[in-house]
């Protein structure tokens, strides 16, 4: 269970990780049956989908939400977040191969004039399951610790370097490390690559600066199979007026993967289990 000392880290750092929420069993079950799709043509179910990423996933594929959605998972949410009046938003995304670089997810909202998060009534937060340890693979997330209490440093675009040659041959011979980037990190926070283990689950603030930890002694491509990337990714609110306008606002995006928000999938089984463990959804 969620303690105070664990909500005052999530509220200082901007991230949490909660251990042994699911078993090895249960995990087991989620990536051979996340293999099964993304190997086969089942991710084609919906047209907002691709062969990476699998959008509104428990609409589609309710087997995986009565494992990855159990009572546990909601309670633990529920215990962060400080209230019994949560809602799941259609942003649950099952991923696969995936290592996004540094961004943070209030980013394009900002740029787009919005301010909602800003609220301190906007109580929303990211909960992934990873389906492998975040090892020298790097199957996991990292953070900039505390960057959600800092003014967003991504909304100009260039706060990495091109990577020209030249860039490469100087970072080959003299490398630097990221948290000494004064445009990726002018704060000069702490930069976590969160140690998680198959069965955690990984809180994050929405205004917190992270990535996909990067393997450590190989190229992504030569991950082995068995320790390749694979997550579900879901999005809680407080029942209230911030978090139904950052669903108005997915709607409104124009990437063809945020069609789902405005074309939902009707599922009478997501429907009543989400009911059934307590837990509004929009």
């Amino acid at each position: 269970m969620v303690t105070a000392e664990d909500k005052k880290f999530f509220d200082e750092n901007g991230y949490l990780l909660i251990r042994n929420v699911l078993t090895p069993d249960e995990i087991a079950f989620l990536r051979k049956r996340a293999l099964e799709i993304f190997s086969s043509d089942e991710w084609k179910v919906s047209s907002y989908n691709t062969n990476r990423t699998v959008i509104d996933t428990y609409r589609y594929f309710p087997e995986i939400m009565r494992v990855s959605l159990g009572k546990k998972v909601v309670d633990t949410v529920k215990a962060l977040l400080g209230s019994d009046d949560i809602i799941l938003t259609p942003e649950t995304a099952m991923m696969t191969g995936f290592y996004p670089t540094w961004h943070k997810d209030t980013t394009t909202q900002e740029k787009l004039g919005h301010s909602f998060h800003k609220s301190p009534d906007f109580k929303m937060v990211r909960c992934g399951i990873y389906m492998q340890d975040n090892d020298e693979y790097g199957g996991g997330l990292s953070v900039i610790s505390g960057s959600h209490r800092k003014p967003d440093n991504f909304l100009t675009g260039d706060f990495l370097p091109k990577r020209t040659l030249w860039y490469r041959i100087k970072n080959r011979l003299m490398p630097q490390k990221e948290e000494d980037n004064v445009k990726l990190n002018p704060h000069k926070l702490k930069i976590v690559d969160i140690p998680s283990k198959v069965g955690d689950l990984v809180f994050f603030n929405f205004q917190t600066a992270h990535k996909g930890t990067i393997p450590k002694s190989q190229r992504i491509g030569d991950v082995p199979a068995h320790k390749s990337k694979i997550a579900i990714f879901d999005t809680f609110g407080v029942n209230n007026e911030q978090t139904k306008m950052y669903v108005d606002f997915l709607k409104t995006r124009p990437e063809n993967i945020y069609g789902f928000a405005r074309d939902r999938h009707q599922s009478a089984e997501f429907d009543e289990y989400t009911r059934s463990i307590g837990l509004g959804a929009l």
